[in-house]
């Protein structure tokens, strides 16, 4: 899940010193898990975002224990591996991310020659702009930004991002707290493409989302949209697809929609901590993630797709013939993978800051 803010800085600061951490929000001091024996390897996860049995069966497969973290967002999870990079043996993070982490030389090379299941990776996959040949990482599942409505309160525009900016539904929107998946969508409804790097269609999104600002619960993570959403205190807001999928079928009202306008498309995927103390163990992982019955399994549970081509046709019927998660070719023809902006990260970070001053 695309689900960061803006990190560009947090990595440059962390060649400058962990005492710079505080300042962005990330706990210089926030303890490290406990390091197990040999046979144990830890993964740092978003929650919910395994197979609610995988790590049990790999664990009778091979005897090899895996220990799960949870982060909140990938500025917590970026935090904790810069002020130790031996704490954790598998990360899962965004496309981006895995650029800016292999720029500053803090993830390890992945040996392919270890994960003979990497066979099953869609080539399409295998020449992602923010890892060519994914020499630093191993695409794990991909799904889509888009909009969670309650039909029941929300009658007009169900499938458009108007809704989300519309003053009729005041203080029941919410946006994901990350400063490129709001200014993607607002760029998307203003008919720009989700990566604008040219200041001037910038500032028509800035004063979108200013305009926008005063009508939000707030900018929230995903897992706190989701029980609004599913308790009816939200009743429309911007959503990951397989998270959106879940908290529709905990609410008979709820529907995961991909707008009209576009979307974004995104992939996330595993990458080494340069320091791991477990990377043997950690490549068994991989190559068991990859076998097509188990990420079959996972992607089914989760409701998201799978770049895993022997996976795809063992999956659920109802998960893979669904357009919220595998798009037809119209609806994909919408969507856009985020791309490196370049300078512009400056103008994303000014955003992220106007946006959230006096914000909880």
């Amino acid at each position: 899940m695309f689900k960061r803010k803006s990190l560009t800085i947090a990595i440059m600061l962390f060649f400058a010193g962990s005492c710079c951490m505080p300042a962005l929000g990330l706990s210089a001091d926030r303890p490290a898990p406990k390091k197990g024996d040999a046979k144990t390897l830890v993964l740092y996860n978003w929650e919910d975002y395994i197979g609610s049995h995988t790590l049990e069966n790999f664990h009778k497969a091979t005897g090899i224990r895996v220990k799960e973290v949870n982060f909140k967002d990938e500025e917590e999870m970026l935090g904790a591996m810069q002020a130790d990079l031996s704490a954790y043996d598998l990360v899962v993070a965004s496309g981006d991310l895995i650029r800016e982490m292999q720029a500053a030389k803090i993830i390890s090379p992945i040996d392919h020659a270890k994960i003979p299941n990497y066979r099953y990776i869609d080539p399409a996959f295998t020449r992602m702009p923010f890892d060519p040949g994914n020499r630093y990482s191993v695409p794990y599942l991909f799904g889509t930004t888009g909009l969670l409505i309650n039909k029941k309160f929300v009658q007009k525009n169900t499938d458009s991002l108007k809704v989300l900016f519309d003053p009729q539904y005041k203080g029941r929107l919410a946006m994901l707290n990350n400063a490129y998946e709001m200014a993607g969508a607002a760029a998307k409804l203003l008919g720009y493409p989700l990566n604008i790097t040219e200041s001037n269609q910038f500032a028509e999104v800035e004063k979108l989302l200013l305009t926008q600002k005063p009508l939000l619960q707030g900018y929230l993570d995903v897992m706190t949209i989701k029980k609004r959403m599913v308790s009816e205190k939200l009743w429309a807001a911007q959503m990951y697809s397989g998270e959106g999928l879940a908290a529709a079928d905990e609410n008979e009202d709820l529907v995961y929609v991909i707008p009209r306008e576009g979307a974004a498309i995104w992939v996330d995927s595993f990458a080494i901590p340069r320091d791991a103390k477990h990377k043997p163990e950690v490549h068994i992982f991989l190559d068991y993630i990859l076998k097509p019955d188990v990420n079959a399994a996972i992607a089914s549970e989760l409701w998201y797709a799978t770049p895993n081509t022997g996976a795809s046709p063992l999956m659920d019927p109802e998960v893979r013939q669904s357009p919220s998660v595998y798009p037809t070719t119209s609806i994909r023809d919408r969507c856009e993978f985020y791309s490196n902006v370049g300078e512009a990260t400056t103008m994303y970070t000014r955003l992220w800051s106007r946006l959230t001053v006096d914000r909880k």
